[in-house]
């Protein structure tokens, strides 16, 4: 069989078709922009034991995450921006099925101007080992011109209150028996773009050690005014 071969436009390491990780729950948040449309950011946890009732995890984890996002972020977000419900699923099997929490939506509550769509902010996934690709990121979006200082810059306030959120994320998580993870679907050997050859790898869940900020200044997503 001939190696796969990676390119600027293809991932040769990709296993065709759908992936199972197991052990692992998918964590799904679903944002509402100001522009109307939907946009998603994930997390994952692991677990030892697997849940015994995944409609109450979920409805308990959009309690506790939409809580800490709106504690500490809603205020440097328009009301159009809103957290309208988390999702998971057991990804042990590509064939289970999504729970939706149920609960009321939280909006935004800046009084300031929606900032264009693709303002996004980073956030770092800190895990357990390392070597190259050992990070995980989140990308927010959703933000009011109060929560920017200025120049690419974020205002200083917002980065203060990430990193209380970014605590909060981590607790919502370990509270419900979870161990904060990066799921990392099994890849097939292949070859990179510079001729190295990769080794496959087996599906696996490292540790998260930390959810961070690393940085204040903003990122973006364009795709975000295109959906």
């Amino acid at each position: 069989m001939t190696m796969p071969v990676s390119s600027k436009k293809s991932d040769g390491g990709r296993s065709k078709g759908p992936q199972n990780c197991a052990n692992v729950i998918e964590i799904r948040c679903q944002m509402q922009l100001p522009n109307s449309k939907v946009s998603f950011w994930t997390v994952h946890g692991a677990y030892s034991t697997a849940p015994s009732n995944m409609q109450s995890l979920a409805t308990a984890l959009f309690g506790s995450l939409s809580s800490a996002w709106n504690s500490n972020l809603a205020a440097y977000a328009p009301p159009g921006t809103i957290f309208q419900n988390v999702q998971i699923r057991d990804m042990t099997n590509f064939t289970n099925p999504v729970f939706i929490g149920t609960g009321t939506a939280v909006p935004g509550t800046s009084a300031s101007v929606a900032m264009p769509p693709g303002a996004a902010i980073v956030v770092t996934e800190n895990l357990n080992i390392r070597g190259r690709g050992a990070k995980g990121r989140i990308y927010l979006g959703g933000w009011a011109t109060n929560a920017d200082a200025g120049g690419g810059v974020i205002a200083a306030a917002l980065v203060t209150a990430f990193g209380t959120f970014c605590s909060a994320l981590f607790s919502a998580i370990t509270g419900q028996s979870l161990t904060p993870c990066v799921a990392q679907l099994p890849r097939v050997q292949y070859q990179g773009v510079t001729g190295t050859v990769h080794n496959a790898r087996a599906a696996g869940h490292p540790s998260i050690t930390s959810y961070v900020l690393r940085d204040n200044l903003w990122d973006a997503q364009r795709r975000r005014a295109q959906l």
